[in-house]
């Protein structure tokens, strides 16, 4: 099995099981991690506990870096082969029934450069894939960005993100934020990359994305 086929695999196993938590999301309970805008849960220790033992069975040589669970240290030595993990990019919509615009996503990289990546949205059962050199899909089908190149009919999408990033996002891209045709925010990064990917946003601002967030 390559690495992209086991990517779609442990995407579809993790979101069967998301998807069945969500239904039932009122009796989930969540702390946070680094203020009242940082959640987590046990589904998303138990979404990130399944990948890792997958990777492990299959791939034990490799190197993990995932956000949760102590998994978040970037290693001193960059490994040449490396799992990048987000169990529930969007916990916060996960919880509280937005949209609902959540997602998990896993990335493979070699020699710190990304070759294949995958995000599944367990609720509309979207499958994004992606290997360097060969394109992305949406659900088996190709994709492309957006060719719209005029900011004043642009869609955008930001994440103001916690209370720490929002006055750098406001001062680094308010001219932009003003300027756009219009500005939506999802309150996930997956999602907002994979809009962009298929064209449905042409543009997305954040201040502060960890590698979990974008590799995939």
């Amino acid at each position: 099995m390559n690495e992209l086929d086991f990517i779609e695999l442990v995407l579809k196993e993790a979101s069967g099981f998301i998807k069945a938590k969500y239904a039932g999301r009122t009796r989930i309970q969540a702390h946070e991690k680094n203020g009242a805008n940082d959640l987590l849960t046990e589904v998303d220790l138990a979404v990130q506990k399944q990948i890792v033992d997958r990777i492990a069975s299959t791939f034990p040589e490799d190197a993990i870096l995932a956000e949760e669970d102590g998994l978040d240290r970037h290693p001193a030595k960059p490994p040449q082969r490396c799992w990048i993990i987000d169990p529930i990019d969007g916990t916060q919509n996960f919880l509280r029934g937005i949209f609902p615009a959540f997602g998990v996503t896993v990335a493979f990289a070699v020699n710190r450069e990304i070759v294949a990546g995958g995000v599944s949205l367990p609720v509309t059962q979207d499958l994004f894939l992606a290997e360097r050199g060969a394109g992305a899909v949406r659900n088996a089908q190709p994709i492309r960005v957006s060719q719209q190149d005029e900011l004043t009919r642009a869609r955008l999408v930001v994440d103001f993100s916690i209370p720490q990033h929002r006055e750098t996002t406001l001062m680094a891209f308010g001219k932009i934020l003003r300027n756009a045709g219009s500005v939506r925010c999802t309150g996930s990064a997956v999602i907002d990359l994979c809009s962009v990917a298929c064209g449905e946003a042409d543009a997305y601002v954040h201040a502060g994305l960890n590698p979990w967030d974008f590799a995939a």
